[in-house]
Order: C-alpha cells, then structure tokens, then sequence
C-alpha cells in the first residue's frame, strides 16, 4: 500500500476515532485507535527506516519504532484482558487504554511528520548540491 493511501486511510480512521471517543464509545474508540496506531507503525516503517543510510540514526529510529510496539502491545492485552474482568473495573481500564493510545498516536504521528520534514530537507539539499 502506498504512503498516500495508507495517510488518506489513517485520517478517516482518526476522524471516527474522535468521533467515538466524543460520544462515549469506548469498545468502538480502542479498536479504531488500535487500526490507527497500526497503520501510523506501517507508515514510519515503509517511508521513514528505508530512506535511512547512518546505522546509528536507523537504530535510533528501530528502538522508537519498538517503543511504539510494546505500547500498542500493551493497548491490545488490556483490551483483551477487560473481557475477563467485572465491568466495574473494565471500564476505568478501558479509558486507561484510550488515554495510553492517544498519547502514543500523537507521539508517532509527530514522531513521523518530523521524520519526514527532515527527509525532505536533506533530499532538497542534496538536489541543490547536485548530489
């Protein structure tokens, strides 16, 4: 799938996102956030890391990258966990869960635009230099 495709896909998906969030949807908001931390993960995979050439800064961006997925690891076991426990604490987990997502996919959503803009710059340089 192509970055443009997968950037159109993940601000649909963050637009019902919000929208469940908003209305109290909290089964709805996790499994949606869930697609859009997903998709954001693919994204820097498939845009950032391969246009990557310092090992240094590629193994920076690999533990980032890992960070993200233990984060959304975690959403996804405590997601599966509120199943098996009282509602009443299912819920507090719940928004737990939504808290921890949407930080996480502000982080690598500002994570990957900066990424990205510096990619740029240095591809720009370059083309200037006629490198």
């Amino acid at each position: 799938m192509e970055a443009e495709t997968i950037s159109v896909r993940v601000h649909n998906l963050y637009g019902r996102y919000v929208e469940a969030v908003e209305t109290g949807n909290l089964d709805e908001a996790i499994g949606i956030g869930l697609n859009v931390f997903e998709e954001l993960l693919e994204l820097v995979k498939k845009t950032v890391v391969p246009g990557l050439s310092t090992p240094s800064i590629r193994e920076i961006v690999l533990n980032v990258i890992a960070h993200y997925e233990r984060e959304l690891s975690f959403v996804k076991g405590a997601r599966e966990a509120v199943y098996k426990m009282p509602s009443i604490y299912a819920i507090s987990v719940k928004e737990k869960a939504l808290e921890i997502l949407s930080y996480n996919m502000n982080g690598l959503f500002n994570f990957l635009v900066g990424a990205l803009l510096i990619s740029a710059d240095i591809y720009a340089c370059m083309n200037a230099l006629g490198l």
